[in-house]
């Protein structure tokens, strides 16, 4: 095709009269001529500017043979770089002005930057931060409930309670929000007293440690127990017995033999007797239920017995005694028990040299024993009860424990009985950064009586936690099969509060069967010696208005002990659980009020109104649902301001549980805290939710 004579347009841009004009590759000559250097594409740019105009309908819309925008507009529109190729646009770019006005762009995006960094992570380490989770194993969250065996259920129409018993009812215990089963002593017992079977005997008068009693079943019935238990998600603990053993037990009937040469005397704990003719006792120490706690062989050597003088000491300096000991242990352990509670564990030791007892001036009694001596209870043991080899023998249990429980992925709970002060108490949680047992049972809370007001209930509290060594798990008792009932100590009024207590302050409660109904003591009390089994809080359990209170069907023999006839006036299971106000619903409402709740499990304990009326606190986690509970312990109403005595104690809150013969309050609704108001024995649990702290 012949050139028209205009120059060829490869691209560029047009000033505003209509004239091109040529960048980089754009020549005013023939597409396809080769680059110039830097001088020619000036002296280009300045030699072909192209002279013509198009129509102003065509210029309007019209866009370069690249297809860009339309050439013809401005330098004003388009800017004063419009048009320039790659490398000019960066000779420009490296002038001082745009590279200064570069970095300074550049710090100020970095600094910004770097400042916002700064304030967020200032933010983070000074705002409240939620704190961790303390870790809580399962005997922490637990609700521990004691069965005495023959009172609970029989199975079998003997007039006896049962394993099988036991095992027929855990879906109750289970439904009740009990996590937890303490069996009483179940082992073989010795029949010392003509004409009584093992039913009449101390439940410690043990002949075997390896085996069940045939009046309760046997080692399939055990294992059954166990097996149910733990697939109901429960845990099950045994009494351990280490002090001493019946004087039927084979191991004492070989310890009496001739002493030459017989290892089994060291099993025990043997002494000659002190005058010429070796008849006179080797010190003044008195037994618990009798008077002398020593007791002459024929052949003129005394054997030490602290309770009865059917059983015997067992002496724990003796190394094959430690360890028949722990067989015992390792074989319950390998049946799957949970953990074990050491009975009368404050006597395991005596004085190694057997120095007199001191009397205690201030508890002298009436004289009660031969030659003029005093009972027990008239003397302090320094040298019979609390000793430091004590703390020594729980620590190397408590280390078997957890040697085992490491080989199992299981933790095995070890709890112990201990009488005497706070200190003494305090020290069987472990001595010397050793590990003691994980409670011993807080027997301080059984002091509480009728009489009992806020007051006397504070002081206990607050003296058993103050006592408490840190970093130690406390609990809170009802009863046991040796101590007056909860209802009996209590009564019906002071019985409710005490129970929302013990359920919701930080550690593990502890119930003995039947005080979730309020279960009394026969009256009047079995007759019977002491240290044998008819006790009065040992009655059987009540559970329905039926024929022997449901305790065994119809037509069996009566019970081991007689029942107690309320269980016709609605001291029964059956009963209370159609009562939506009975104790019973109140126990279960406070253990499912409990389960799996952060501000119970390991939240604080803050104390509130402590005075003659209200003992109340607050239980609460960061992040978590808070608790107040407060419990009129007084025979009158109460009032009290609670609002503004914590920070987070709110106006008024949701009621989660009440308890009482007479509320003003019903679950569900809400109560005002400013102030709160509370009928005679009244205990309430209102709750509220977590409000997170302005910065």
């Amino acid at each position: 095709m012949e050139s028209s004579g205009i120059p060829t347009i490869t691209s560029g841009s047009m000033q505003k009269d209509g004239t091109q004009w040529i960048g980089e590759g754009m020549t005013g000559q023939t597409v396809g001529e080769s680059k110039y250097d830097e001088a020619q594409v000036q002296q280009k740019r300045d030699a072909s500017v192209v002279d013509f105009a198009l129509p102003s309908s065509r210029r309007a819309s019209r866009k370069s043979f690249s297809g860009k925008q339309d050439p013809s507009r401005s330098i004003s529109e388009g800017g004063p770089y419009r048009g320039m190729g790659k490398e000019e646009l960066l000779r420009f770019s490296n002038r001082p002005f745009w590279r200064n006005l570069r970095y300074i762009c550049m710090s100020i995006v970095l600094t910004g930057w770097l400042a916002l960094l700064i304030t967020v992570v200032a933010i983070v380490l000074t705002y409240p931060q939620c704190r961790e989770a303390e870790t809580r194993d399962w005997w922490q969250k637990t609700v521990i409930y004691r069965v005495y065996v023959p009172s609970f259920l029989d199975s079998n129409c003997d007039g006896i309670g049962d394993l099988e018993g036991v095992r027929r009812n855990l879906d109750y215990l289970h439904d009740l929000g009990v996590n937890t089963i303490a069996l009483s002593p179940i082992y073989p017992l010795g029949s010392a007293k003509p004409g009584l079977n093992s039913i009449h005997l101390s439940d410690t008068h043990i002949v075997n440690h390896t085996d069940i009693d045939p009046i309760y079943g046997d080692l399939e019935d055990f294992g059954k127990l166990v097996n149910y238990t733990h697939e109901l998600g429960m845990h099950i603990t045994l009494d351990f017995i280490p002090n001493h053993t019946s004087d039927e037990h084979p191991w004492f009937k070989e310890s009496k033999k001739d002493a030459k040469e017989n290892w089994y005397r060291s099993y025990y704990v043997w002494v000659k007797g002190l005058d010429a003719n070796q008849l006179q006792v080797p010190n003044n120490w008195k037994s618990v239920y009798e008077c002398s706690a020593w007791k002459m062989n024929i052949d003129n050597a005394f054997y030490l017995h602290q309770f009865m003088e059917s059983q015997p000491d067992l002496n724990l300096r003796s190394e094959k005694v430690r360890d028949e000991l722990k067989d015992i242990l390792k074989f319950w352990l390998d049946l799957g028990v949970d953990g074990f509670y050491i009975r009368d564990s404050n006597f395991l030791f005596e004085d190694y040299d057997f120095r007199d007892d001191i009397l205690a001036l201030d508890n002298l009694t009436q004289v009660e024993c031969p030659g003029l001596e005093h009972p027990h209870e008239a003397y302090e043991h320094l040298h019979t009860q609390g000793l430091s080899e004590n703390f020594d023998m729980l620590a190397h249990w408590r280390a078997f424990l957890d040697d085992y429980g490491e080989k199992t992925n299981q933790y095995k709970i070890l709890l112990a009985d201990v009488d005497g002060s706070y200190t003494n108490f305090m020290d069987y949680y472990g001595l010397f950064n050793r590990d003691g047992v994980d409670f011993p049972l807080n027997k301080f809370s059984l002091d509480l009586e009728k009489s009992s007001d806020g007051l006397g209930v504070a002081k206990m509290v607050k003296t058993y936690m103050a006592n408490l060594p840190s970093k130690r798990w406390p609990n809170w008792m009802s009863g046991d099969d040796r101590s007056p009932r909860l209802a009996d100590r209590l009564g019906d009024d002071l019985a409710k509060p005490y129970l929302m207590m013990s359920m919701l302050l930080p550690g593990t409660p502890y119930f003995y069967y039947g005080d979730e109904i309020g279960l009394r003591a026969n009256t009047p009390a079995p007759s019977g010696a002491n240290g044998l089994r008819e006790k009065p809080m040992r009655g059987p359990m009540l559970w329905a208005n039926t024929s022997h209170a449901g305790f065994s069907d119809r037509f069996c023999p009566d019970a081991w002990m007689p029942l107690n006839n309320q269980y016709t006036n609605g001291m029964n299971v059956q009963f209370q659980k159609d009562d939506p106000t009975s104790l019973w619903n109140l126990f279960r409402n406070l253990t499912r009020l409990r389960q799996g709740k952060p501000s119970f499990e390991y939240g604080d304990y803050i104390p509130l109104v402590h005075d003659d009326e209200v003992f109340s606190f607050v239980r609460e986690f960061d992040g978590e649902k808070g608790y107040l509970v407060a419990l009129n312990f007084a025979s009158q109403p109460a009032t009290k301001q609670l609002h503004g005595l914590h920070k987070t104690v709110p106006g008024s809150a949701k009621v989660e549980v009440v308890g009482g013969t007479q509320v003003l309050h019903h679950k569900g609704g809400s109560a005002g805290l400013d102030p709160l108001k509370l009928m005679p024995y009244e205990g309430i649990v209102v709750s509220w939710d977590y409000e997170a702290k302005e910065l």
